[in-house]
């Protein structure tokens, strides 16, 4: 009988101390992981070289100006100049520097027509104070500046001109690895042609000497210095070349020039897909160019003014021929980066109000080759370096060429 007494007053306590919760407080606390934040930072500043000290850079440059004549057969020539150039560091957030670039081209109507541009500036890298005191970057060129530039141009169409620029410019540079530099910028600058003889006059007679204008401008191509350089740059880890791509949308980036007598717009669109996880891919572009000049007095016709517009969209079949080796030995993916060559097709459509598309070809289709070199940059970023020619299977106009060849320097972001 006393067992079952026990019993009975016993269970109710061990069923309690049994359900009964711990009355011990328990937290819990998570620490954030820093190891993929330290490798991106290690990242950029492997690719931007951040945290090399320099004072002196020279460039030798690619640069991306607006097109003044465009047509046809000389559009893909007009708007690339090469450049060489030279910039002091005289203060951490300061700089002086000076450059060169020419350009031209030639066309069927006006013959041989080109520019060179000289340009002495000096820049205020307005952040470089505030990134040297927290520790993420050195007395460099990688940054964003506001520059103030004057310079001359001397260029030649049917008659030779002279232009003097004063303005002012915002853009950032960014020097890459070893030797890669790449800029941006947009500027606002007053004008003033000699002579009152303007780029524009010809047929047009533009008789203002003096004008405002707007303009982007892009640059890339190699920088030499007094910096030390890194023999050990880890290329796959900055430019992801092991990695598989299968497909990617490219946005040209676009240039722009507006005037009172001129305005240009030029931008493009591009899309690559690969055909399974071969080395062979299919690259579809469109490159749009818009142009209008003004004219002060009416002359006979085509009228006062101009508004040309072309359209030039191509189709290529890449064949990518050193990846399956650099797949097969560990060095690269299955990607739309490398070497490649394969067939070229384009078609464009040119209209034109300008008397200098007089007797010019009107529409161009044609069959030929591609080759060039496309990378990647991470994941966002791209440069396509191209040349294509193409045989015209229309009606050829007199005095019009057959063959259509341009030489193409792309870049721009993924999309």
């Amino acid at each position: 009988m006393k067992k079952f007494l026990y019993i009975f007053l016993f269970c109710p306590l061990l069923w309690q101390a049994a359900t009964a919760q711990d009355s011990i407080p328990v937290t819990f606390s998570q620490e954030q992981d820093t190891i993929t934040k330290q490798r991106f930072i290690d990242r950029y500043e492997n690719v931007f070289m951040t945290k090399v000290p320099t004072r002196h850079m020279f460039k030798l440059s690619l640069t991306f100006g607006p097109n003044y004549l465009f047509t046809v057969d000389n559009n893909a020539l007009q708007t690339l100049f090469y450049g060489f150039g030279y910039e002091y560091k005289i203060a951490p957030a300061f700089s002086i520097g000076t450059d060169f670039k020419v350009n031209g081209g030639w066309g069927d109507k006006i013959g041989f027509s080109g520019v060179l541009d000289g340009n002495v500036y000096g820049r205020w890298y307005y952040d470089m104070k505030r990134r040297i005191n927290q520790g993420v970057s050195v007395n460099n060129f990688t940054g964003n500046y506001v520059a103030i530039v004057g310079g001359n141009r001397w260029g030649k169409s049917d008659f030779d001109y002279q232009l003097a620029t004063i303005g002012v410019e915002f853009g950032l540079q960014r020097r890459f690895l070893n030797n890669g530099r790449i800029e941006f910028a947009i500027g606002a600058s007053y004008q003033r042609y000699s002579n009152n003889r303007s780029a524009l006059q010809s047929e047009y007679t533009l008789h203002k000497a003096n004008d405002f204008a707007i303009a982007s401008r892009t640059s890339m191509g190699l920088a030499f210095g007094d910096w030390k350089r890194n023999r050990h740059v880890p290329m796959c880890e900055v430019l992801r070349c092991d990695e598989n791509v299968q497909q990617q949308w490219k946005l040209f980036w676009p240039k722009i020039y507006l005037s009172s007598q001129f305005i240009q717009g030029a931008i493009g669109l591009a899309y690559e897909r690969k055909f399974g996880s071969g080395p062979l891919s299919l690259n579809g572009q469109v490159n749009a160019d818009y142009a209008r000049m003004v004219s002060n007095r009416t002359p006979q016709p085509p009228g006062p003014g101009s508004n040309d517009l072309q359209i030039w969209p191509a189709l290529q079949l890449r064949y990518y021929f050193q990846q399956k080796e650099a797949v097969r030995r560990g060095l690269g993916g299955q990607n739309l980066s490398g070497i490649y060559f394969g067939p070229h097709s384009d078609f464009v459509y040119y209209k034109s109000e300008n008397v200098f598309s007089e007797g010019r070809q009107k529409r161009h289709l044609g069959f030929g080759a591609a080759a060039g070199f496309q990378q990647t940059l991470f994941r966002k970023a791209y440069i396509d370096l191209s040349f294509n020619a193409s045989h015209h299977v229309l009606h050829r106009q007199p005095g019009s060429n057959r063959i259509l060849a341009a030489i193409r320097t792309g870049f721009g972001i993924t999309l």
